[in-house]
């Protein structure tokens, strides 16, 4: 029992720190941001945020990556819990992200589905060759835009796929001509009795080569503009396909072919659509705000959905700093320490 009771002091010794001239024991601080007897570092922390939210990793294979090659038998639930963490830091950047897509000249938006506990969520972006920042929401009309609080105030050339959304706002708009192309192509395949649609995608290939060629130049030569916006009305008007008329005795709008909802478009907005002839800041396509939502798409295709809409909301933060970050060039890995670093 003696020799119990002196190891039982030594114990007390070693954890107090011992004991002062006085006698009396003297008690030291832990380092700051150690909260737990068993804690992992910030480098462990940032190893789990960067395998699951940047190279899209299970969180059970994560953990099994740190137990083979660090022999740390870490738990999903502790990458999870890195995971929260991690999304409660980036105030400061987020806000920055979002002050600079305001400020853009130009600023690409799209959106997409996604899974959150089962339901149907939607996940919105708005993007630069410099920022990132994503928004999920419910919804896919007009409430979604707003909820997300940076077109209102956007008063740049917003670049987006004809969303109604999107064009209620007072910013300058400019179509994708991606699904310009996508769409008379599927037109032409189908019906061979509508040429305009091979001319219409001719066109736009020519308009988009002189675009690439004269990047060197404040502006497409004006006799080029006006030739091309000529021929663009002139396949539009020998086109065709007028709207189909109301039967009698029925309500409501009447269904169009898909012709003839192309071709209403592109005439109603033609500025829209050639947008980017007279401005060459502005692409002739929305692929950087569709490239932004890949790696959200390939998140949802291995971990199928978000269990909770805690952990779909923490995924979207970090997404927004992680592709900035790539986008500038910067360490993320070590970003990432910085950020569990305070």
């Amino acid at each position: 029992m003696v020799e119990v009771e002196i190891q039982r002091k030594v114990i007390e010794y070693r954890i107090v720190g011992g004991t002062g001239a006085c006698g009396r024991a003297q008690r030291s601080t832990f380092p700051a941001g150690i909260e737990a007897p068993v804690q992992y570092g910030p480098g462990v922390s940032a190893f789990a945020v960067y395998m699951t939210q940047y190279q899209l990793l299970p969180y059970q294979r994560t953990a099994e990556v740190l137990n083979e090659r660090a022999g740390l038998g870490t738990s999903p639930g502790t990458l999870q819990r890195a995971v929260r963490v991690a999304a409660t830091r980036p105030e400061v950047p987020v806000t920055a992200i979002r002050r600079a897509l305001i400020a853009a000249p130009v600023a690409h938006a799209d959106e997409t589905g996604r899974r959150v506990n089962g339901n149907l969520y939607r996940l919105h972006v708005l993007s630069t060759d410099r920022f990132t920042a994503c928004c999920p929401h419910p919804k896919r009309g007009a409430e979604a835009p707003d909820a997300f609080g940076l077109l209102a105030p956007f008063a740049g050339v917003l670049v987006h796929d004809h969303g109604s959304a999107c064009q209620r706002y007072s910013c300058w708009q400019a179509f994708c001509n991606a699904h310009h192309l996508r769409e008379p192509t599927a037109i032409a395949e189908r019906s061979p009795s509508q040429p305009w649609a091979t001319d219409m995608i001719a066109l736009l290939c020519q308009a988009n080569a002189l675009v690439g060629e004269a990047q060197n130049l404040k502006a497409l030569p004006t006799g080029d503009v006006e030739r091309l916006r000529t021929r663009y009305d002139t396949i539009l008007i020998e086109a065709g396909n007028p709207p189909r008329p109301c039967r009698p005795g029925t309500r409501g709008r009447i269904k169009q072919s898909p012709a003839g909802n192309l071709i209403r478009r592109l005439r109603e907005h033609r500025n829209e659509v050639l947008r980017f002839l007279t401005d060459l800041r502005v692409p002739g396509d929305n692929n950087p705000a569709e490239r932004d939502l890949r790696m959200p798409k390939l998140k949802q295709k291995v971990s199928d959905c978000f269990r909770s809409e805690t952990g779909g909301d923490a995924f979207v933060i970090l997404r927004s700093c992680l592709s900035t970050r790539r986008k500038q060039s910067d360490d993320i890995f070590n970003s990432l320490v910085l950020t569990f670093q305070g």
